[in-house]
């Protein structure tokens, strides 16, 4: 399991691996928080369950990675330890994911400020078996 950062002119592309695709989900959150801080010093001491829905899985990881921006925009919340319970084809147009989200509240002189992500994009977007790659506007 692993994420790394992929050369781009002006925004970020994530490219994030796993065992699966759960695992590959739960890089790319982490690969998303280490754009702007070090998750290495984030306490897991608030707990977040997001449940998502969306018609097929490129609307599903812009919707995982979307929700995580929403989430540290609103509450500053930033996760260092993530667990995707599941994600599961119901039908033809209906994908579901669980995970849990293990982190606090973002606080200045704690955690290390890097770049600020402004928004998820569909550009350069891939997903595969074990792996996913999408790009982040900064």
């Amino acid at each position: 399991m692993s994420f790394e950062y992929l050369e781009h002119t002006a925004d970020t592309i994530v490219h994030a691996k796993g065992s699966n695709l759960k695992e590959a989900f739960e890089q790319a959150a982490l690969g998303y928080y280490n754009i702007f801080t070090d998750t290495n010093t984030v306490e897991q001491k608030i707990q977040k369950v997001l449940t998502l829905e969306s018609e097929d899985y490129e609307s599903l990881l812009y919707d995982w990675i979307d929700n995580l921006i929403y989430l540290f925009g609103t509450e500053f919340f930033v996760a260092s330890k993530i667990q995707v319970t599941e994600i599961k084809k119901i039908d033809t147009q209906k994908i579901t994911l669980s995970a849990v989200l293990h982190g606090e509240e973002f606080t200045i002189g704690k955690h290390p400020q890097e770049s600020e992500v402004k928004a998820m994009t569909y550009s350069f977007m891939k997903i595969g078996e074990d792996y996913v790659e999408f790009t982040l506007d900064l």
